[in-house]
């Protein structure tokens, strides 16, 4: 009697390359027509760096707002689960958003995944769960807000007679 492995092989596997694009509409046909094409499509490349540089910008910016405003408030930003893109929604069980960009998750089996919303390849993430950021952000403000007003509130007669009081032993 022979023992075999239990454990299955592995092998290297190349996925197929799908490109679902439209083709032009002439085929290329001479050598000026391949370098226009060429041309377009370095032109197009260009404008994606640009559109990507920017993007990287716009989410440095957005972070750096979001921590400067939020700072006072709160270190973290919790996150509701169904706010996250699908893949994340059977497995993960609580997620916070730190200022920095962040995003901390935890599944339900305990462990802690940490995303990089910064990170490029993270982007979707962040685009996604910006409603629920705003939505945060607003109800901190909001609250921030009446707390202060209620503070001044409760403050401002106090403090409008303490001055009567202090004035009396002024005129002195």
């Amino acid at each position: 009697m022979t023992e075999e492995s239990a454990s299955p092989t592995t092998e290297e596997v190349t996925p197929k390359i799908i490109v679902d694009a439209t083709p032009p509409k002439e085929s290329i046909k001479t050598s000026e027509e391949a370098a226009e094409f060429l041309k377009d499509i370095q032109e197009k490349a260009g404008q994606i760096s640009e559109s990507e540089m920017e993007e990287d910008n716009l989410v440095n910016e957005f972070f750096n707002s979001l921590l400067k405003i939020l700072k006072p408030f709160s270190k973290t930003i919790e996150i509701p689960v169904s706010s996250l893109p699908e893949n994340y929604n059977e497995r993960i069980i609580k997620a916070h958003l730190y200022l920095t960009g962040q995003l901390i998750l935890v599944s339900r089996n305990e462990k802690v995944e940490i995303i990089n919303l910064k990170n490029k390849e993270n982007h979707k993430i962040l685009v996604e769960i910006t409603g629920e950021i705003m939505a945060k952000l607003k109800t901190i403000i909001d609250s921030y807000k009446s707390q202060t007003e209620k503070r001044v509130k409760f403050l401002m007669p106090i403090t409008k007679e303490l001055q009567k009081v202090a004035q009396v032993f002024s005129e002195e």
